[in-house]
């Protein structure tokens, strides 16, 4: 197998991800939040939007030459109440690059593009609790499990994004608590 590569999708892999995506739905039903039948009904226009990188999304595939092995997606919230968090979602590894370290280099292109927006703080993703070599992969990469717990059958999990010390931002806390202070204070 020639070596792996990972790079953002883009429209012009509308096809390969629509065919590896599918296999992955009829694979592992479990593992989406849609079904074969609804994902096959999905226009390929819309699947192409889908993959234009945009400052809330951006799709990342790894390829063995030519071939798409492995797609993984990544989504923030645009509403500023969570505009600091981003999701993993999507992540499917093809059977034959299985084993291989391509879930690895996938999930670690989509930690590295996180790393580089400054507002994001955190990852989340949710993994069905059965999927031992997914959860292994995820452990692997740094997520540890999340304290809340959504549904039964899938477990939630979480990555901290280092984050470099800005110099202020402390004094800036305390100001804001001042004047919270400050405006109880004139309250009563």
């Amino acid at each position: 197998m020639p070596a792996t590569t990972v790079r953002p999708l883009t429209p012009d892999d509308a096809c390969a991800y629509r065919a590896l995506r599918l296999q992955g739905i009829a694979e592992l039903p479990a593992a989406f939040c849609t079904t074969h039948a609804a994902e096959s009904a999905v226009p390929l226009a819309q699947i192409a939007e889908r993959l234009r990188t945009t400052p809330h999304q951006i799709m990342f595939g790894a390829f063995a030459g030519p071939q798409l092995l492995a797609i993984a997606g990544l989504r923030r919230e645009p509403i500023a109440v969570l505009h600091d968090k981003a999701s993993l979602w999507g992540i499917y590894v093809a059977p034959p690059a299985r084993g291989q370290g391509t879930g690895r280099q996938l999930v670690q292109a989509a930690i590295t593009h996180a790393c580089a927006v400054p507002e994001l703080a955190l990852l989340r993703l949710a993994v069905a609790h059965d999927n031992h070599a997914a959860l292994k992969l995820y452990l692997r990469c740094g997520f540890t499990l999340a304290s809340e717990q959504a549904r039964l059958d899938m477990l939630q999990m979480q990555f901290l994004l280092p984050r470099p010390a800005q110099a202020g931002v402390a004094d800036a806390k305390n100001n804001v608590f001042m004047k919270i202070n400050t405006l109880q204070i004139l309250a009563k």
